[in-house]
């Protein structure tokens, strides 16, 4: 728990990413580099943006070719700012290391870098501080009874023929089974697990469970399935299911959904049980203008468009209409509600997944 290390770095500066890998792989942390994880036909945006949400800690490597480099390694950047504006400001999360004596860029000037050489021990004291803090938390809620505490699930299932298909799964079940509700969420996550294991199963086996026998070549296929924990309170929950298949073609796909549940009594939420059927249009407006806004200012740098593109020409046709089924998958947040856009939801494949968070201040006015 409190282990996952995303590692930051232009490709220039690989084999600096490859040495710091190694070395957190001797320690009691789990790196993550995407030349070492991501597999052939995965959907490496995707792939990227998931471990990045998910990680416990992010450390970006600084050079004088990274800091000044465009491209993906500044949306790696922007997207771990983003993601910091989530922690407690005396938490540590992103961890700049410079490789060279380039200049540290502005938007990360507030955080305390170190030098790259002889800095590994740094970097671990700092990790181990944090993930104490972390622990301690966790542990002073439960005794104060303000959340309900889970362990982490990991299963591997391999099969083989003329193609391979790896299953990778990571869930988590809560411990306190003596609550009812608490249980039925167990229950829940199990089985949205097990449908899913048996779906793929069914694309690989024949009915009498011999492998079908595949008439052309590909990669090997995968699915990756993990839920994590947004949201426990005493009266909320919140996690996130997210999928990734690859079954031949020329790219997988993914998806992330919420599952989101108010306890005593247990009730799965969908996002218009959140507010008065008075409020529906007002909700609904303001959904539609505010995601509206953020992702098409994502569009605009991603795709390189003229500031002066047309509205019509970005989203596809009501894709972002005030309409509830156009913001299903939604978590709920401290903060706010945060709105999920999966691949293809609102522009073409290489947009990817989205999220924008609506502060909860925002939607009370």
């Amino acid at each position: 728990m409190f282990d996952k290390v995303f590692i930051s770095y232009a490709k220039e500066d690989y084999k600096f990413a490859e040495q710091l890998y190694d070395f957190l792989e001797t320690t009691n942390y789990n790196p993550w580099l995407d030349k070492k994880k991501i597999l052939p036909g995965q959907d490496w945006n995707f792939i990227l943006r998931k471990e990045l949400r998910d990680s416990d800690f992010i450390i970006l490597l600084l050079s004088k070719t990274s800091v000044q480099k465009r491209g993906y390694i500044q949306r790696e950047f922007k997207l771990a700012l983003e993601y910091y504006e989530e922690k407690l400001d005396d938490d540590i999360f992103l961890i700049p290391v410079k490789i060279d004596d380039c200049e540290v860029p502005l938007k990360l000037g507030k955080f305390q870098w170190v030098e790259y050489l002889n800095g590994f021990e740094s970097i671990l004291k700092a990790m181990n501080l944090q993930r104490k803090k972390h622990i301690d938390i966790e542990q002073s809620k439960l005794s104060s009874n303000d959340t309900f505490e889970f362990e982490e699930i990991n299963e591997k299932l391999n099969y083989e023929a003329e193609i391979k298909l790896d299953i990778q799964v990571n869930f988590i079940q809560f411990l306190n089974k003596k609550n009812s509700d608490i249980n039925d969420i167990n229950h829940i996550i199990k089985g949205r697990k097990a449908e899913s294991i048996a779906f793929v199963r069914k694309l690989f086996f024949e009915i009498d469970g011999k492998p079908i026998k595949h008439k052309f070549t590909t990669p090997d296929w995968n699915l990756d399935l993990s839920y994590n924990s947004n949201l426990i309170s005493k009266s909320i929950i919140s996690i996130s299911e997210n999928q990734y298949k690859y079954f031949g073609g020329a790219h997988g796909s993914g998806i992330i959904t919420g599952l989101n549940f108010r306890l005593n009594p247990l009730l799965k939420l969908d996002i218009e049980d959140l507010f008065d059927n008075d409020d529906e249009k007002k909700v609904l407006n303001l959904f539609s203008h505010f995601c509206f806004e953020v992702l098409k200012k994502e569009a605009v740098e991603f795709f390189n468009y003229d500031e002066n593109v047309k509205d019509e020409d970005l989203f596809w046709e009501g894709s972002l209409s005030p309409k509830w089924e156009n913001f299903q998958h939604f978590l709920i947040t401290k903060k706010g509600l945060e709105i999920i856009f999966n691949d293809y939801s609102v522009s073409a494949y290489a947009f990817g997944v989205r999220f924008v968070e609506i502060p909860f201040d925002k939607i009370i006015q």
